[in-house]
């Protein structure tokens, strides 16, 4: 077999120069199998429970089981019709987990029962107030009491979650470690929202914007070797870009069709 070495930016410029263009064929061949196989675990309702052995690891401030991020409940420690769901190491959670294990469920952000448009048929799951403290999710940690009770009630476990998805997609594209994510802040939500926000939900290389597919845009950290972070200390660029750079990283075909159609033209 022979190996060919060859510098595609180089290539496109070239082709360009008598009319032609490379287009890439991205490949989708990484370890997300190890995820897709946790996700099998689950029911079909998005839960998880009577779990032997539970572990979860915090990364960047969130709960994660196996990689994958998720919500956790605890059954029958509520006193009223309120279900509280967790996505933090906030102390209570750490005192149900230590002391209730056995009730833990865990929820995929996508299960319909975080869905807030369908609270009346689900129990009316609300997040926990110290988690959202915690990772200060839309400044909730300086918001004034009625400010608050609106970041409650509007909560959306997975538009929360397509912020967020960038840790996720870059750790199990091992583009990131999970040694690197436990040493960032618990409000570390709150700084990549921040610096999404600064940054227009626009890539910087390309000049996308995936303010309609949030779940493709990263912010990454200039230098990691700092304690705190404002907007300035990130790049944001797309999972296309990304791709491009670094090949394991994973995308879907529905991703890249939005890339290839919202894609600024040269």
């Amino acid at each position: 077999m022979v190996k060919i070495n060859a510098n595609f930016s180089k290539l496109n410029a070239a082709l360009k120069q008598v009319g032609a263009e490379l287009n890439f064929r991205y490949h989708f061949v990484n370890n997300k199998s190890k995820i897709a196989s946790t996700r099998k675990k689950f029911k079909t309702d998005g839960t998880l429970d009577s779990i032997e052995n539970l572990q979860i690891d915090f990364f960047a401030g969130l709960t994660f089981y196996q990689n994958n991020f998720v919500a956790i409940y605890f059954k029958n420690l509520n006193q009223n019709d309120e279900i509280t769901f967790h996505f933090s190491n906030c102390p209570e959670f750490i005192e149900h987990l230590n002391n209730h294990e056995a009730s833990a469920t865990l929820i995929l952000p996508e299960s319909e029962k975080l869905d807030i448009k369908k609270k009346s048929a689900n129990n009316n799951f609300i997040p926990c107030r110290l988690c959202l403290e915690k990772t200060n999710w839309n400044n909730f940690a300086n918001a004034a009491d009625w400010s608050r009770r609106i970041i409650i009630d509007q909560f959306n476990v997975l538009e929360f979650h397509k912020q967020m998805f960038s840790i996720e997609r870059e750790l199990f594209s091992d583009f990131t470690t999970s040694q690197f994510l436990k040493t960032l802040p618990n409000d570390f939500p709150r700084i990549l929202e921040a610096a999404k926000s600064n940054k227009k939900w626009t890539c910087q290389k390309c000049k996308i914007n995936v303010s309609g597919m949030k779940q493709l845009y990263h912010a990454i950290i200039i230098d990691d070797t700092i304690k705190r972070y404002s907007p300035n200390d990130f790049i944001g660029v797309c999972t296309g870009c990304l791709k491009v750079q670094y090949h394991d990283m994973y995308i879907t075909s529905e991703e890249l069709d939005f890339i290839n159609k919202f894609k600024p033209k040269k």
